[in-house]
Order: structure tokens, then sequence, then C-alpha cells
């Protein structure tokens, strides 16, 4: 299958690359940028292609030109159409000049995305093979035979992960697989690898992963998780992201951390990539493995090297002093901040710096009509741990108390 992507965003196609190669990981795919390509050429041979997705910006043009454009075209593809803002009259136009779907670039999710591209190349081409499912790109493992590897989503020193599909039922799902074997001098790597998720899997949360199984195959570990459609929340909140939305996430994260540390468990490397999202717009956290909580624990070395990112870490976690769960109420009031504004609340030019300021930096202030919700952003990302909220219950507990203030400058946002 072949899909042209015209949109003037790199990181917006990059999202869309990433929706569509995680489900089609054979698929070939065009990228054109018309700021600086100009208008497609009429000679384009847009007959070879199974797919258009038009996310230049539409709303801008008169008469939504491009789309005209497209779609006049004789052996046009089905076009799918992405706009900044979600306008139902934007959205009746297009259609009626001939685009096949529509979407918001802010509402786009990986399960609406993949159903409207399938029933779309179903439709125009039925001999068009869907090649999701046939072609294993993962380890072959004589305990998971049943399941068929079909893209790699990330690569660490300790562990793979990767997106399989069960035969018979096409149920998908996530497999962790830890890279070292026991016999290579890395047992207690190992035998912790498994007791994590042991824990893990007894939290039954609807904001934390679900894990259906872990175990030994060919001697690897690994775990069976769930297939979270929506992408990652760093991922979302490159599309922007509204008050509305942002209080909502929060929301969830806490409920989520409330519940693993009720089961005794710090998380320690909350981020936005770490966060996923449903293809219902729920949240779900995950990465709770032992290679993170390994560097983490020995975050700074004798050479002051640190490992993974210092954007969301605590003060006393940056410095290698003793966590608990105040330490994830910070991580996430650094989260919120990011949604709240599109920025990072602390920014340098080493990772040393950024660890610098969260312990020694005036703490940001928000502006822009967030104002109302300093008081709940000072509570989480206090440099002292005694001056921050003191569980993820009472952070909740002030969601609650901020829910109707929270709902006028929704209002006001709205206008």
């Amino acid at each position: 299958m072949r899909v042209l992507i015209i949109d003037d965003d790199n990181e917006y196609r990059r999202v869309l690359r990433y929706h569509l190669e995680v489900e089609w990981p054979d698929l070939t795919i065009q990228e054109y940028q018309p700021s600086s390509a100009g208008s497609l050429p009429q000679a384009f041979p847009l007959a070879d292609l199974d797919l258009v997705l038009l996310g230049y910006p539409l709303e801008q043009e008169p008469r939504l030109a491009m789309l005209r454009s497209l779609c006049g075209r004789t052996g046009c593809p089905p076009v799918i159409v992405f706009a900044a803002e979600g306008d139902e009259f934007l959205a009746v136009e297009a259609m009626k000049l001939g685009a096949a779907d529509y979407f918001p670039k802010s509402r786009l999710t990986h399960q609406r995305l993949i159903s409207s591209a399938r029933a779309l190349i179903r439709a125009s081409r039925p001999d068009a093979k869907d090649s999701g499912a046939s072609r294993s790109v993962g380890p072959v493992l004589t305990g998971l035979r049943r399941h068929t590897f079909i893209a790699e989503l990330h690569s660490g020193d300790l562990s793979s992960v990767y997106l399989a599909q069960e035969e018979g039922t096409g149920r998908r799902r996530v497999f962790k697989i830890l890279k070292h074997m026991p016999d290579s001098g890395s047992s207690d790597l190992f035998d912790r690898f498994l007791l994590e998720y042991e824990v893990i899997a007894k939290v039954d949360h609807p904001n934390v992963v679900k894990i259906f199984d872990l175990g030994i195959a060919d001697d690897h570990a690994f775990i069976a998780m769930e297939y979270l459609a929506g992408g990652s929340l760093a991922e979302r909140l490159r599309c922007g992201m509204s008050l509305a939305e942002a209080l909502d996430y929060a929301r969830q994260i806490a409920r989520a951390l409330a519940a693993i540390h009720e089961a005794g468990i710090l998380h320690r490397d909350l981020k936005p990539a770490n966060v996923m999202l449903r293809g219902d717009d729920t949240i779900a956290l995950i990465d709770f493995g032992l290679a993170k909580q390994m560097k983490l624990e020995a975050a700074i070395t004798g050479t002051g090297r640190i490992f993974g990112t210092p954007y969301y870490m605590s003060p006393e976690q940056g410095h290698a002093e003793p966590v608990d769960e105040r330490s994830d109420i910070y991580s996430l009031g650094c989260i919120f901040y990011e949604m709240l504004t599109g920025r990072r609340p602390f920014l340098a030019d080493s990772p040393m710096a950024v660890i610098y300021q969260h312990s020694h930096a005036a703490r940001p202030v928000l502006v822009d009509g967030h104002q109302e919700l300093q008081p709940i952003l000072d509570g989480m990302i206090a440099i002292d741990p005694t001056d921050r909220f003191q569980s993820a219950l009472q952070l909740l507990e002030q969601f609650d108390v901020i829910s109707a203030t929270g709902e006028r400058l929704r209002r006001r946002h709205s206008r």
C-alpha cells in the first residue's frame, strides 16, 4: 500500500507516519510540504496511491483550493482531511468537495485513524492487501508461537518492546522482552524483572496498563500487556491541548498514582512518553520496568552522567537522594505545567543544569488565564517535599476543590 501525507507541520507528519507504520509496517509513505515545494504537480501519479492524508493548513486556503484540486483529478484515491480546529462547517464543506473523512487535528486517535483508513482503502481497492499482521519483525520464541510480532515499538539496553498479534483471534498485545538471559550473569536482573511485573499485574485500575501474562520463553523473560492504540501523551502534547483536556489527563494520572502508591509501588520515571492513551481517550501509565528503575537509582555517576530524561525529575531524585510518592507527584506537576503551557517548566543546555534548576530556580508562574491553577501547581512542584501534596489522594481532593473553577475556566476558553 502507498500513502501520501501533505502537511506543512513536520511534527504532525511524523505523528501520522507513526500511526500508519505501527499498523502497516510494509506501508510506503511519501511526504509533501506545500510551503516549501509548492502545489502538488499535476503530473503527480495520484492513481498509484491508496490514500491521501491532507493536513496542510486547509482552513487558511480560499475555498479549500488544494482539496478541490486533488479531488478533481482523475484517479485520486480517498482523501482524509485534518484541520487545526474542529469546525463543523469546514467539515461539511470538505465532504461536499469530495473528502472521504475529516478529523480535527487535536482529536486524532490511533483507533479512529486506522479504522477510517482501513475502511476507505478496502472500499476503494478491494484487492489491496492489509499486510499489518503478515510480517514478523520480532524474535522467534517457541513459547510464544501463537503470536506474530509485527512491529518493534522500542529497543533499549536491557529490553525490547514489540507489537504482536494473536493468531486466530487477531487480538493485539504488546510484549516487553528482556534481552539478558539468566545464564549470562544477569540472573538477579532476570528475577527482579519478573517480580516487578508480578506486582504491577496485581494493580487492577483503569489508569494503569493491564498485564495479561508474564513468564519465560526460550530463557527470555517477557511481559504481555494491553495494546494502547491512542499513542503517548508526548505525541498528544505536540498537537496542543485544551484546558479541559489538561485537567482531565492530570486527574487520570493522579488516580493512577494513588492506585500504585497504595500497592507500595513508585513509578520513578513519570513523563509524557510513559503515559499512553486508549482509543476512548482514557490514559494508562506504562513502563514500571526494572531497567528504568535501576538507572534512576544510580542517576548520577562518578562522571556526573544522567540516565534518562531530567525534565520531570524531582529535586531529590535528580540528586540521587531517597524518594517517595511525593517524587511522583512532582513529576506529574511538571507534566501538568507542560500540558497547560506547551513548555517544560525548566530548560537548560545540559542535563545537570536542568537538575540544578529543579532544586534552585524560581517556580514557574502560570499566565494566560491559568492563574487560578497556580496553587495546585505550586503544591505539586515545591522544591521541598514537605511543601508538596503529601499523597496522590490529597492531590485529587484539591482537583475536586477546583472543579468548579475549572468549569468556569473552560467556559472562558471556549468563547
